[in-house]
């Protein structure tokens, strides 16, 4: 009973005004500092223990547009936590080139890790790079992939299903980095409307390197 109470009270004094505003300062702080030497510190709250220091360290990595390379380390994480803050961060700052590792978190043991890494692809493949983000859908154990495509066109009906029409595209799920060529202006509103890409190169192709993909 006396444990009880020590954690109820040490829990309502984390959450008293004081304590909030301390901590929004600090990370206000860190934020303002970001170019100097205040953005490993402002990472590091991503792993605190408190969830409101999280979410403004989420909030202020997202504001100062931080690069992702220092955050995605943290999808390792051994806590559940930390990887949910991690994934969150990630799919506001809309990096297309963190979608494999966060898409390795599909078939992650806790529920809550693996909803997240659901959102954060949809919000990258709606916001980045929708190739980038099958690719990594493509990379993933199968019985994470075929769960993942279910959920996400049910929550994004027009999201999922150019997903699930760019996994069909073998020739580019299998095509090496330096094979895939930018998408010419048009090529998402082609997507839109169901169309699948080849990959050219200059072996597959006569006109040469240097082309975008086309539709078939």
């Amino acid at each position: 009973m006396a444990d009880e109470s020590y954690s109820t009270l040490k829990s309502l004094d984390a959450l008293s005004p004081r304590g909030l505003a301390g901590k929004r300062e600090y990370v206000l702080e860190l934020e303002r500092r970001a170019k100097d030497g205040g953005l490993p510190p402002l990472v590091e709250c991503l792993n605190d223990e408190s969830g409101y220091l999280r979410d403004l360290a989420s909030a202020a990595l997202t504001r100062i547009g931080a690069p992702a390379g220092p955050i995605v380390p943290l999808l390792a994480s051994g806590l559940w936590y930390t990887r949910v803050s991690a994934l969150r961060t990630l799919a506001r700052l809309r990096d297309a080139s963190c979608a494999p590792p966060i898409a390795q978190l599909l078939a992650d043991t806790n529920e809550s890790v693996r909803g997240e890494a659901v959102g954060a692809l949809l919000a990258l493949a709606r916001t980045a790079d929708e190739v980038r983000v099958a690719r990594a859908l493509h990379g993933a154990p199968d019985s994470a992939r075929a769960w993942t495509v279910r959920e996400m066109v049910q929550l994004a009906p027009d999201v999922g299903r150019r997903l699930e029409t760019l996994l069909k595209d073998k020739d580019l799920m299998l095509a090496s980095e330096d094979e895939l060529l930018p998408r010419a202006p048009g090529a998402r509103a082609a997507a839109e409307d169901g169309v699948a890409w080849d990959v050219l190169t200059s072996a597959a192709s006569p006109a040469g390197p240097g082309l975008p993909l086309r539709p078939r």
